[in-house]
């Protein structure tokens, strides 16, 4: 589907609903995305990115690391 073709599926559902408190919430929503401003990854420098990256990596291969482990490397 493109863009113009999900944004009118978008409307005819938006149509159908009755509901006030639903359509308060899809508006509350849709307000927030298109006044979305840039990606906070975007605001990471390349070495934060990194270790986001190695640490989803290593989640995905199964390797975790309890609580009191990455707070004692903070001395929390």
């Amino acid at each position: 589907m493109n863009t113009i073709e999900l944004k009118s599926t978008l409307h005819q559902l938006i149509d159908q609903i009755n509901d006030n408190a639903v359509l308060q919430a899809y508006t509350t929503l849709l307000s927030r995305e298109a006044t979305h401003k840039a990606d906070f990854w975007d605001d990471l420098t390349p070495a934060q990115q990194a270790k986001i990256d190695k640490g989803l990596a290593d989640l995905s291969a199964g390797k975790k690391k309890s609580l009191a482990d990455v707070l004692a490397k903070y001395q929390w």
